[in-house]
C-alpha cells in the first residue's frame, strides 16, 4: 500500500485525487499552519500525524512514505538562502520542502506552484529549486530523481476553470519503466455541469461592481467573474479561484457561485464538509491544488512506474 505525506496540506487535494482513483494508501502526514484548514483536513481525512508548522519539526524523524506532495507557497521567495539575498534560509518553505526530500528520499514527489514561480526574480528560486533536487544522489552518486516540469491548466483535463500551475515532479530512476509524460488535454464538461441550483434569480442592482461587468457584456448569459475589479468576464469557463475570497458571479443565474460549486471547480467531490465559514472555505478553495490535474498526473505516474505493482 502506497504510503503518502503532505506538506502546506491545505484541503488535502493530493489524499482526495488519490480516494477519488480508488488507490489505496495510508496518509501517514499532513502538515498546515493555518487552524481553519486543519479544521477542513480532520473533519475529512484521517493523516496519522497532523503538524502544524514544517519549520518547527526534525524532517528526519519524520514518517517513511512513497509520495510527498507540497503546494509551497509563493510569498516567501524573498526569503530564500544566503545564494539567493536572504538572510534567514530556515524561514522559507521551500527550503523546508527540499530538506524533507532529501531526508525522507520518496519513491516520487510533486511540487506545485503559481505559473510564475520560473520567472520570479529572474528565475532564481527556480532555478535553485531544480538544481537542489537533482543534486540528491543514491549510494552511487548517481542523480537519484528524474524530473519532470510542466504547466498544466485545470480547464485541459475536464474542469471548466481556467488555472495554469507549474507542477515539478521527481520520480527515483529506479523505479521508472518508461519515461513520464505529461499526460493529454481532456474534454472539458460544460459549465452548467456543476452547477447545483438551477434557479435563475432576479438581479440584484445593487451589485455595483457586478452590473458595470454584466453592462460590458450586454447581460450575456454564462459568464462568470468575481466581485472584485480584476478579472474581466468570461464565458463558459470560471476564471481561476483564488484566495482573496472573492465570490465568482454566474450571468445566467444572477448569484454567486456556492462554495460547493466552487469546489467542484477544483475537483473536490459533493460530499466534501465543509466545517468552517463561507470566507475560510472560499479562501481555502482558492489556495488548493486541482484534484482533477493531480489525478492525471498520478496516472501517468503509476503508468510509467513499478508503483502499479505496489498500489
Amino acid at each position: 500500500m502506497l504510503r503518502i505525506g503532505t506538506d502546506c496540506s491545505g484541503i488535502e487535494a493530493p489524499i482526495q485525487a488519490l480516494k477519488q482513483l480508488g488507490i489505496p494508501f495510508e496518509h501517514k502526514w499532513a502538515c498546515e499552519i493555518d487552524h481553519y484548514a486543519r479544521r477542513s483536513i480532520l473533519a475529512n481525512y484521517q493523516p496519522e500525524i497532523i503538524y502544524e508548522d514544517i519549520t518547527k519539526r526534525n524532517h528526519s524523524e519524520l514518517p517513511d512514505i512513497d509520495i510527498y506532495v507540497c503546494g509551497f507557497p509563493c510569498q516567501s521567495f524573498s526569503l530564500m538562502g544566503k545564494k539567493l539575498g536572504s538572510n534567514d534560509p530556515r524561514g522559507n518553505i521551500m527550503m523546508h520542502c527540499i530538506d524533507a526530500i532529501k531526508k525522507k528520499q520518496p519513491s516520487i514527489f510533486i511540487l506545485e506552484n503559481v505559473k510564475n514561480f520560473k520567472f520570479i526574480e529572474k528565475g532564481k528560486p527556480f532555478n535553485f529549486l531544480i538544481d537542489e533536487l537533482a543534486s540528491i544522489v543514491n549510494e552511487d552518486g548517481e542523480q537519484l530523481y528524474n524530473i519532470y516540469c510542466d504547466i498544466y491548466n485545470t480547464k485541459d483535463y475536464g474542469i471548466p476553470q481556467n488555472r495554469e500551475r507549474i507542477y515539478i515532479i521527481g520520480i527515483k530512476s529506479d523505479i521508472l519503466v518508461n519515461e513520464y509524460i505529461k499526460p493529454e488535454c481532456i474534454e472539458m464538461k460544460p459549465l452548467d455541469d456543476i452547477i447545483i441550483d438551477k434557479t435563475i434569480y432576479k438581479k440584484n442592482k445593487n451589485f455595483k461592481n457586478i452590473n458595470e461587468k454584466l453592462e460590458k457584456i450586454e447581460y450575456k448569459k454564462n459568464y462568470i467573474f468575481p466581485n472584485s475589479n480584476y478579472v474581466n468576464p468570461i464565458k463558459n469557463i470560471c476564471p481561476t479561484l483564488s484566495t482573496r475570497c472573492d465570490m465568482f458571479y454566474h450571468s445566467s443565474y444572477n448569484r454567486y457561485l456556492t462554495t460547493t460549486e466552487c469546489l467542484l471547480l477544483q475537483g473536490f467531490s459533493k460530499d466534501f464538509k465543509q466545517v468552517v465559514s463561507n470566507t475560510q472555505i472560499y479562501k481555502q478553495i482558492g489556495n488548493s491544488m486541482s484534484v482533477n490535474v493531480l489525478k492525471v498526473i498520478f496516472n501517468e505516474i503509476f503508468n510509467c512506474t513499478i508503483l502499479n505493482e505496489i498500489k
